[in-house]
């Protein structure tokens, strides 16, 4: 009787740490599995809020509220209906982007938990360029650009400096490797701080055929109206001064932006003209503002 007794007790103690062992084993169950479905709709919040965040901030520094537009529209594209989207600016060229979503839980139901709530945020922002690739034979020197202000990118004959009215010589020198650059672009990169030479000479021919063959491309662009693929937008290297005298070698110390006017003026005379635009692009960016004249890379800084 008493090894019976025994027996009974055994067994209700083996079925009390079994009901105790199960519930342990479902909790984990519901940590594993359920920490598991919040991890993968998080990744999926990060990859969201990253490209919003650097497709928005392309809209900057020109209209923060294309930017906002443009990063909320994406993050609600690529996201999934019920999906909360925030955006905060910082001077004008910073974009954070924020989503949350409310996600249902499985089995940690069973401890009346029946959703949770993730989030990701990230932050974009526009930086000077340090190198750009492309660029076009012209120079202008340091200066504070205007915003939809005409300058001129080659100077006329007697509006230089002893014999330099601001062509470069990108990756050689002459007038065929000079047209070729205005045309199509240099080939290479440059990047600030480099030095290069000066195309001394007015040049004016092959300017007139390499602008030309430019505006050509898209003869009906304006300033208000052009588009970033446009060959009319061109880039320009900053240059921290034109005083020289004959072929010399000048130093970048920044890169611009410029939509493409035309020339003016005929023979000795001939000029280049465009009107001062902030424009996002590809390439290295430097955090330097000291070299901010308006040509932006864009970057994730957390």
């Amino acid at each position: 009787m008493k090894m019976l007794s025994f027996l009974r007790e055994q067994k209700g103690s083996v079925a009390v740490l079994t009901a105790l062992s199960m519930t342990v084993l479902l909790g984990l169950a519901a940590l594993v599995v359920d920490v598991g479905v919040l991890y993968l709709h998080r990744s999926q919040l990060i990859n969201t809020v990253d490209a919003a965040a650097l497709a928005g901030v392309q809209e900057l520094p020109g209209s923060e509220e294309a930017a906002r537009a443009s990063a909320e529209a994406y993050a609600q594209q690529n996201g999934k209906q019920g999906d909360v989207v925030a955006t905060t600016l910082a001077n004008n060229k910073e974009l954070t982007v924020s989503v949350s979503r409310n996600v249902s839980l499985f089995f940690a139901r069973i401890f009346n938990r029946y959703s949770q709530t993730v989030s990701a945020s990230a932050t974009a922002a526009i930086r000077p360029m340090s190198s750009v690739g492309g660029a076009v034979p012209f120079g202008v020197v340091r200066q504070e650009f205007k915003y939809g202000d005409l300058y001129t990118l080659k100077e006329g004959a007697g509006d230089g400096y002893s014999g330099n009215y601001g062509g470069l010589g990108l990756g050689g020198t002459g007038a065929n490797t000079y047209r070729y650059n205005i045309k199509y672009g240099y080939d290479g990169k440059l990047h600030i701080g480099q030095w290069v030479s000066t195309e001394p000479g007015n040049m004016s021919g092959p300017t007139d055929t390499g602008v030309s063959y430019r505006i050509n491309q898209d003869p009906g662009a304006t300033f208000e109206t052009v588009t970033k693929d446009s060959p009319r937008i061109v880039m320009i290297p900053v240059l921290d001064s034109l005083m020289v005298e004959g072929r010399s070698d000048v130093q970048i110390v920044g890169f611009a932006a410029f939509f493409l006017e035309g020339t003016g003026g005929s023979g000795k005379d001939n000029y280049v003209s465009g009107k001062f635009m902030q424009l996002v692009a590809s390439g290295d960016i430097t955090s330097n503002p000291g070299v901010d004249y308006g040509l932006y890379g864009v970057t994730l800084i957390k």
